[in-house]
């Protein structure tokens, strides 16, 4: 099973997000699955998947996400 954490935030927040991501990521030593972002009209979600819900519980603290099962 997998499990995504959608971080959501405004445009212009969008560049030091993914920055504040990777340097989260790098420091955990975690490594997601996968690591998308998309944009709606007034806001980008960053949607992060990982193998441990551990992993996905953690991120989504740090960053205000939402954790939710996938598979």
């Amino acid at each position: 099973m997998l499990y995504v954490v959608e971080i959501r935030r405004g445009h212009h927040e969008l560049s030091t997000m993914m920055a504040r991501i990777r340097e989260w990521l790098d420091a955990q030593r975690f490594e997601p699955d996968a690591f998308r972002c998309t944009t709606e009209e007034a806001t980008v979600t960053c949607r992060l998947e990982f193998k441990f819900e551990s992993e996905a519980i953690a991120c989504a603290q740090a960053f205000e996400g939402e954790v939710r099962p996938l598979g």
